[in-house]
């Protein structure tokens, strides 16, 4: 199988990877110009940069790139004893070699509990050919097509049957705004009880209703993950309108997306 082909059967099963390639060489290098190396997600490596040690900083510096989701450039140092521009390799070749990291990942799956007056905004402020957007909703009307037409799949089903089977993809986003504080807090339940490896759980409400939530969650579950809860839902723009939170839950998971600090609402609890 060449790169090609390697490349074209990640995208087709969905699997987030990185093209290392060499870009430019400088001295004595175990890599030429033009040699690439693929690595996924889970750490499996195809092609090369060289070899040695060289290719195992390659390989974490991928990883790297695919948890922020980013290209760049990169160049390692391998003389040896000299003053270095570049990351120090250890290897004594004594040349340099600049490798592009090139990120490939599948848009993110987007679960959106309610499909009412937020998630109809939300969903038009999500970049779409990043995100894939699912609508969940109990009642038919609001989780049909005419009123969600960006998003990708609409199910009608009561929330605790659907997450009864819920198995998101790793680094999924779930939105919780449904038309009730019961629901919101069912959905949560069985979502921060199953802890699927989400990389994004926000639910709508105020501090009050959050704390009252969690409180009750923590008395029937024990201790629970919340390191990727996003409650009170968004960031602190201001505004109370339904394009408005809807905005300021996008801005959140786009700053989540790429690891930048801004002032979630969530941080509320804090004080």
């Amino acid at each position: 199988m060449d790169t090609i082909e390697k490349i074209y059967k990640l995208k087709k099963e969905n699997i987030p990877f990185v093209i290392a390639t060499v870009i430019e060489i400088e001295g004595s290098t175990p890599g030429k110009t033009g040699f690439k190396m693929i690595i996924t997600a889970s750490g499996e490596t195809y092609g090369t940069v060289g070899g040695g040690t060289i290719e195992k900083l390659v390989e974490k510096e991928a990883l790297r790139h695919l948890k922020r989701g980013i290209n760049s450039t990169k160049e390692y140092d391998l003389y040896a004893g000299k003053p270095s521009s570049g990351e120090l390799t250890g290897m004594i070749c004594g040349g340099k070699v600049k490798v592009y990291f090139e990120t490939h990942v599948p848009k993110r799956k987007v679960y959106i509990f309610g499909g009412g007056h937020v998630s109809q905004a939300l969903e038009k402020f999500l970049p779409l050919e990043k995100y894939s957007i699912v609508i969940i909703d109990s009642r038919e009307e609001f989780s049909s097509k005419s009123l969600h037409p960006f998003a990708d799949e609409h199910i009608c089903e009561n929330y605790e049957s659907f997450l009864g089977d819920f198995e998101p993809e790793i680094g999924s986003y779930a939105v919780i705004v449904t038309h009730g504080h019961r629901f919101d807090y069912d959905v949560l339940k069985m979502i921060l009880k199953k802890n699927h490896g989400l990389k994004y759980i926000g639910m709508i409400g105020s501090k009050i209703k959050v704390e009252a939530t969690l409180n009750k969650i923590k008395n029937e579950l024990g201790d629970v993950n919340l390191e990727n809860l996003y409650s009170p839902i968004g960031i602190d723009l201001g505004g109370s309108s339904a394009s408005e939170i809807a905005l300021s839950i996008a801005a959140e998971m786009q700053a989540v997306e790429y690891n930048k600090k801004v002032p979630h609402m969530r941080g509320v609890l804090d004080k």
